[in-house]
């Protein structure tokens, strides 16, 4: 039931009911919701307040609408805790979700100015390149590219499997992740990176840097991950002191 004496406005209403509806599994993913036309007669408002409703959970992720079609509700976003050391394959590789990759790129290059400053190299230094378009459930995620020493892992590149690199590192190479830090901000995706994600070109999408370090706190990685904003969202607990 809708409140039009309350100061909160009406199409901001049916969206929060809508999106409780949705939460509580009245409409599964997949599943159209009642056209505009019947959501504006059951809440007697106009089309146009409905359909604002509609596009800010379009714009949130939570539906797709398509023209002639109607709204849809969205999958479920994959969902990542910020409170631990993480990866793709150790967080949803074990339970219902299938991770697999594409290499993209495996191969060596020397160490600019920038990637020296994040591995703590020399200029000049060799890095191992492995460029992955990592998937959940067969529907491209994220872009993910990571920077390692040569040093510390030679012939990293030339082994077959590349899944979980983590894991790899530490029964190939015997290299433990202590700690790492991690970077978060909002870009838009180029157009090559849209083409390999199967989203339009200037999509929002999050840009994750993170330098991850060994317990002698010396860099083992630096990786930048490029992952779709309409399919993943990250969680932090936050408490009082």
């Amino acid at each position: 039931m809708l409140d039009p004496s309350s100061p909160v406005p009406l199409y901001y209403q049916i969206k929060t009911t809508l999106l409780d509806q949705i939460l509580q599994g009245r409409w599964t993913d997949g599943e159209l919701l009642p056209s505009e036309s019947q959501l504006a007669e059951t809440c007697q408002v106009s089309r146009a307040t409905v359909r604002r409703a509609l596009a800010e959970l379009q714009r949130e992720g939570w539906v797709i609408t398509r023209k002639g079609i109607g709204s849809t509700v969205a999958k479920p976003k994959l969902e990542q805790d910020l409170l631990r050391f993480y990866s793709l394959a150790r967080s949803f590789g074990g339970g219902p979700h299938r991770v697999s990759s594409k290499i993209l790129r495996r191969d060596e290059t020397y160490a600019d100015s920038m990637l020296a400053k994040r591995l703590g190299l020399e200029t000049g230094g060799l890095v191992m390149v492995i460029e992955r378009l990592r998937h959940v459930d067969e529907e491209p995620i994220m872009l993910e590219t990571s920077y390692l020493p040569s040093s510390l892992c030679p012939g990293l590149t030339e082994l077959s499997y590349l899944e979980g690199l983590y894991d790899l590192l530490e029964t190939t190479y015997g290299i433990y992740i202590a700690r790492a830090e991690e970077y978060l901000q909002a870009v838009t995706a180029t157009p090559d990176e849209a083409a390999l994600l199967e989203i339009p070109k200037d999509t929002p999408v999050f840009l994750v840097e993170r330098i991850s370090f060994s317990p002698q706190n010396q860099p083992v990685e630096f990786r930048r991950s490029v992952v779709r904003g309409d399919r993943f969202r990250y969680k932090v607990e936050l408490q009082q002191n």
